[in-house]
């Protein structure tokens, strides 16, 4: 088949695809670009560097390939890698693909004018013994990034087997023993996030718990105001509903240690619970969990999956336009040495 100019080209109805590669454009020093059903085999000839394969039957990441090899012996690859496999899977220990797909990570690590984007791997530790506050904490110099406190019968310490980074606050067998941490260490005095009406925000952090039973644990993961590095100020002494503190966030309520519970409130607001069992936990493993504004919906994501019910940034009670800072906080409901796990925390915000 001949072809004499482009527009020829364009009017050709090329075969059925089929397992032999059919070329569409081809040099004098071998085929430039062909489709088929399967990819040619490393190794054959005839393909110039940089020709391109299209797997007409392919799908993610297996539906366009470039040749990397020689026209003498050819090596084709996937020319693109989706957001899926560079983030890992909605299960494995990375950030999930669902969140992130269309988190513009690069771009705002090249512009920050259009947004910011923060990842926490906490190689660098936090360390604080029990019965410090958080001015005695930060003193100490022993929070990285973070602010903290551990009052009595708690502690903060970095795993030190976990060569990945990881930091577990501990409640001994004090009851309504309370500690937190919260990023970044300006926490007391600003916010650096924020839901803004019409631009977007990403949020997931990898926990774990080793008890789940109920009465005996409450634990706080999420966005919460400035200022709120205390105890209580989080996670009611008793389990009950957080009152008067703008958050969006995760909890688990002593009365029901097995799920996490869903929610989101304004400073002068009542607590709106989204769902009172968003996501059953397990007993000592990491549970990722996630929140992401459109800059209209606001989706919580357990394990990768998005929830079903869903919060709106303009609802009456919902933290809109607040500058909040990421917490995480643990409360003793009874008397049991419990301990709460932190891996990673990654935040983006658009501007």
């Amino acid at each position: 088949m001949a072809i004499n100019n482009f527009s020829q080209m364009q009017n050709t109805l090329y075969p059925a695809s089929q397992a032999l590669p059919t070329p569409i454009l081809r040099s004098s020093d071998g085929v430039l670009e062909a489709y088929g059903t399967v990819v040619p085999v490393d190794g054959t000839a005839g393909y110039i560097t940089g020709a391109i394969f299209q797997q007409t039957d392919g799908g993610a990441n297996t539906s366009a390939y470039v040749n990397e090899g020689s026209n003498t012996s050819c090596d084709f690859n996937a020319v693109i890698a989706d957001v899926p496999v560079a983030y890992g899977t909605a299960s494995g220990r990375g950030p999930s693909p669902e969140i992130w797909d269309d988190c513009p990570v690069l771009d705002y690590t090249l512009n920050p004018q259009l947004g910011f984007h923060v990842f926490d791997d906490l190689q660098s530790g936090i360390v604080v013994a029990a019965n410090q506050t958080v001015a005695q904490a930060a003193a100490l110099g022993t929070t990285g990034d973070w602010v903290a406190f551990a009052l009595t019968g708690t502690a903060i310490s970095s795993l030190t087997t976990d060569v990945h980074g990881v930091v577990t606050l501990t409640v001994t067998t004090d009851e309504d023993a309370d500690c937190g941490i919260a990023y970044p260490i300006n926490s007391l005095t600003s916010g650096m996030f924020s839901f803004v009406p019409g631009k977007k925000l990403w949020m997931e952090a990898r926990v774990k718990i080793d008890n789940i039973t109920n009465d005996k644990v409450n634990m706080f993961v999420g966005f919460t105001s400035e200022g709120q590095m205390a105890t209580n100020h989080c996670l009611a002494g008793a389990g009950g509903d957080t009152s008067n503190v703008a958050h969006a966030s995760f909890k688990i309520e002593q009365a029901d240690g097995d799920q996490w519970k869903t929610q989101h409130n304004t400073a002068s607001g009542g607590q709106v619970v989204i769902s009172a069992t968003g996501g059953t936990i397990t007993i000592s493993a990491w549970h990722k969990l996630g929140i992401y504004s459109d800059g209209t919906t606001v989706t919580y994501y357990i394990d990768g999956i998005a929830l079903a019910d869903t919060a709106l940034v303009a609802a009456a009670l919902f933290p809109s336009d607040v500058e909040m800072n990421f917490r995480l906080s643990l409360n003793a409901a009874s008397a049991d040495s419990i301990v709460a796990s932190v891996d990673w925390v990654r935040i983006a915000q658009e501007y």
